[in-house]
């Protein structure tokens, strides 16, 4: 799974967003989650980023899939919650699925 595109957070104090992909309404974990942070330490600030998502989701049921890229609040928070998070400010947005056969070495 790939996403590409602008990641923008707005925050008054020191926040953290965090950007991921959920499969079918849960959040992949093999190997590892897929996902992006955008951190804030500063006062007034207004953070446009353009930013590459990706990673694998292995194991994944065979079947149509419902793909999803989430936004929510960092696992850990330095101060406070999450600030004001937007994704795809004034540009274009990309997710890229590809089905892949990877070897599991009994092949």
């Amino acid at each position: 799974l790939t996403w590409n595109g602008d990641i923008r957070l707005v925050s008054t104090s020191s926040r953290c967003n965090r950007w991921f992909f959920t499969v079918n309404g849960a959040e992949c974990s093999n190997p590892a989650p897929i996902d992006g942070v955008l951190y804030t330490s500063g006062n007034n600030v207004n953070i446009h980023r353009v930013s590459t998502i990706d990673g694998l989701c292995d194991n994944l049921p065979a079947g149509t899939l419902t793909v999803a890229l989430n936004v929510g609040e960092c696992v850990i928070q330095t101060s406070g919650a999450g600030g004001d998070a937007y994704t795809g400010w004034n540009s274009y947005s990309r997710i890229i699925l590809e089905e892949m056969d990877i070897p599991n070495g009994t092949d």
